[in-house]
């Protein structure tokens, strides 16, 4: 691994000031975000946004200064996800949260509530291609900006605009589908 002194003079040398801890503080909330929106599974999404800081630690030196660090992060962790996602394709995954109605400050009622809202929304999200899916999850989960969402992905801004507002149609009449 590289050590964190080199690291430093190497983020220092780029203009920024970092070190695996700010790193971590800064961007794992958004990280974890992603991912637990992607896969709605909130231990295995605790595992896997660790996965995405390892990986970036192992990888640092690929890391191209003039690119967001958080679009970077993203990035890892859209591929760990989708790892994640082709092994357990097979298998069918109870979130543990939804299972153990885990203590909150809303009354059994809400929660049920909630937890209901919540699988009609993930259900609909399977509905979606790929590509939307991933898009609503880094606008939404994580609030990346329509440039840091299209520099990740590689398209254009405006696909990612487009994109993101038809997918949030789908989702609305997927949505009054199932209420019907």
């Amino acid at each position: 691994m590289v050590d964190i002194l080199t690291r430093k003079k190497q983020a220092h040398t780029a203009g920024a000031s970092c070190s695996v801890e700010y790193i971590y503080h800064q961007y794992h909330k958004n990280v974890y975000n992603y991912i637990a929106f992607r896969i709605n599974n909130h231990h295995d999404a605790e595992e896997l946004a660790s996965e995405v800081f390892i990986k970036a630690i192992k990888g640092w030196e690929r890391y191209n200064h003039n690119f967001p660090m958080e679009g970077w992060l993203i990035g890892i962790a859209k591929n760990v996800v989708a790892d994640y996602l082709r092994k357990t394709m097979r298998r069918k995954i109870l979130p543990l949260d939804s299972v153990l109605g885990l203590a909150s400050t809303h009354t059994p009622e809400e929660v049920v509530v909630i937890n209901e809202e919540s699988k009609k929304l993930m259900m609909a999200m399977v509905k979606l291609r790929d590509k939307e899916r991933q898009i609503l999850s880094m606008k939404f989960a994580t609030e990346l900006k329509h440039s840091e969402i299209a520099a990740i992905l590689r398209i254009s801004e405006s696909h990612v605009g487009v994109t993101a507002h038809r997918a949030i149609n789908k989702l609305k009449k997927f949505m009054e589908e199932d209420a019907t």
